[in-house]
């Protein structure tokens, strides 16, 4: 695993966004999985910007690390970010954008069709957030580490921060999630975790100093040698290495 600090939120977004670039440019077919919510923003605008100014997205093929359950057209939903983000923002599109069906009426189904086209098209790189207690996806605490995409259910703390992210009530905010495992997210070639901020600081602190245990999921991405993690100052402030 490689460790990079950066300085805060918007260096860790430009060097996101020059590991994103690079596999663009320097692959015939690139694939990449995307995440969402407020960590990805800056790297999302910096995508916009390169695309629009060149960057061919034209030969690439998207995927998303999860989605919400909830009808296709709700805030919270990763198929409205990536169009409020994405796809509405660029002057050219990708060849292939596969979204998850949040409201498909078998999700399980669903995760069978995603998983087959994820078997069909090797993800160069995967980009990750992290959780205030762990969490990568909807891969809660006590989630094994040999997980593959399911239908997870939410804590406490992950609704929270979602109502707080997209604005809405309790009452209104997803609970479950289809999400890919840990297995499909270190299947791809690189994994680049984003963090930023002192609310995750104590996260950071568990995930690089702590034990590696499925009570903070995290932990799984340490011993692997694909898997970057660029941590800006104030998500690293209780560090004590």
């Amino acid at each position: 695993m490689q460790t990079i600090f950066v300085k805060d939120y918007d260096e860790m977004s430009q060097k996101a966004y020059e590991l994103v670039r690079e596999v663009i440019e320097k692959n015939e077919d690139p694939v990449l999985s995307l995440n969402t919510g407020g960590t990805p923003r800056g790297l999302f605008k910096h995508l916009v910007e390169g695309i629009n100014n060149g960057l061919d997205i034209r030969k690439a093929t998207l995927f998303n690390l999860d989605e919400y359950v909830g009808p296709k057209g709700a805030v919270y939903t990763v198929r409205t970010y990536m169009y409020e983000n994405l796809f509405n923002l660029i002057q050219d599109e990708p060849k292939h954008a596969y979204l998850i069906d949040s409201a498909a009426d078998n999700l399980e189904k669903e995760i069978e069709r995603y998983k087959d086209l994820l078997s069909k098209h090797k993800r160069n790189i995967q980009i990750l957030g992290l959780g205030t207690n762990g969490h990568i996806g909807a891969n809660e605490p006590g989630t094994p580490f040999d997980s593959t995409m399911f239908l997870a259910k939410h804590e406490e703390s992950t609704i929270q921060s979602t109502m707080k992210e997209y604005g809405i009530i309790r009452e209104e905010a997803p609970t479950e999630m289809i999400t890919l495992g840990f297995t499909e997210i270190l299947d791809a070639e690189k994994v680049v975790l984003l963090v930023s901020g002192e609310h995750k600081a104590e996260a950071v602190k568990a995930f690089l100093e702590g034990e590696i245990t499925t009570e903070c999921p995290v932990t799984a991405l340490r011993n692997h040698d694909n898997v970057i993690v660029i941590i800006d100052e104030a998500a690293a402030s209780l560090l004590e290495k």
